[in-house]
C-alpha cells in the first residue's frame, strides 16, 4: 500500500532554506513511501485529496512528483483559470473544490514547463528524491520547489498536476511578491473577462 507522510516544513536556522527543511523530513521516511508538503497558508478543500494522490501514483508509475491545482500563485499555468484570485471565502474554495474532485478526479496533467511549479503543495517519491541528492538547498525560502522539480524532471522522471486536487492559498495577498503580480492581473483579467451580462 502506498504510504504518503505530509508535513509542514521549515528551517530552524536563520536561513528559511526550505529545501533543507524538506530534506530533513524526507530522511524520517522510507525509500517506498511517499512525502508531501504543504505551505503554512495552504489549506485542502476537499478530503479525498489523499486517496486521489494515491489514485495518480498507482496509474503513472514514472511519476516521482505530484502537486495540485491553487488559486494563487506565480505560474499561471497551475492556477484555475476563471475564479476570482482575490476571493478568500473559503466555503467559495471548497465549492471549487469539490467541482474540480468530481470532475477530475484521479486525472492529472504532465508539466513539461521548466521552472512551472510552485509549491504551496506538492509530494515526492522518497527514495527517487534521495538519489537525486534531496531537495535542492536555496540557503533561502524563495525557489527550492520548482527547482525540486527540475531536478526531478531532468533525471527522466515524470512531474505531474492533480487536476482534481485543489489547494486555496492566501500567498501573501496584504503584501505580494514583485515576480506574482503579472500572474496576479493575468488571473484577475481572466475571471472579470468571464463577466456576462443576461440579455
Amino acid at each position: 500500500m502506498i504510504k504518503i507522510w505530509t508535513h509542514i516544513a521549515w528551517d530552524h536556522t536563520d536561513q528559511k532554506d526550505l529545501g533543507k527543511a524538506y530534506n530533513a523530513c524526507i530522511s524520517q521516511h522510507a525509500d517506498d513511501d511517499w512525502v508531501a508538503f504543504i505551505d503554512h497558508d495552504g489549506m485542502f478543500t476537499t478530503d479525498d485529496w489523499y486517496l486521489q494522490l494515491r489514485e495518480i501514483i498507482k496509474n503513472n508509475p514514472n511519476c516521482k512528483g505530484i502537486c495540485s491545482r491553487v488559486n494563487r500563485m506565480a505560474t499561471p499555468e497551475q492556477m484555475v483559470l476563471g475564479i476570482d484570485p482575490n476571493n478568500f471565502d473559503y466555503a467559495y474554495h471548497r465549492r471549487v473544490g469539490k467541482y474540480l474532485s468530481e470532475k477530475h478526479k484521479n486525472e492529472s496533467t504532465l508539466i513539461n514547463t521548466p521552472g512551472h511549479m510552485s509549491g504551496v503543495f506538492f509530494a515526492l517519491h522518497v527514495g527517487t528524491i534521495k538519489k537525486l541528492g534531496g531537495c535542492v538547498e536555496t540557503g533561502m525560502q524563495l525557489q527550492t520547489d520548482h527547482m525540486t522539480m527540475d531536478r526531478v524532471r531532468n533525471a527522466g522522471y515524470e512531474f505531474r498536476i492533480a487536476d482534481g486536487i485543489y489547494v486555496f492559498h492566501w500567498y501573501r495577498h496584504d503584501k505580494p511578491y514583485d515576480h506574482s503580480k503579472i500572474a496576479m492581473q493575468q488571473l484577475e483579467n481572466i475571471h472579470f473577462n468571464n463577466i456576462r451580462l443576461n440579455k
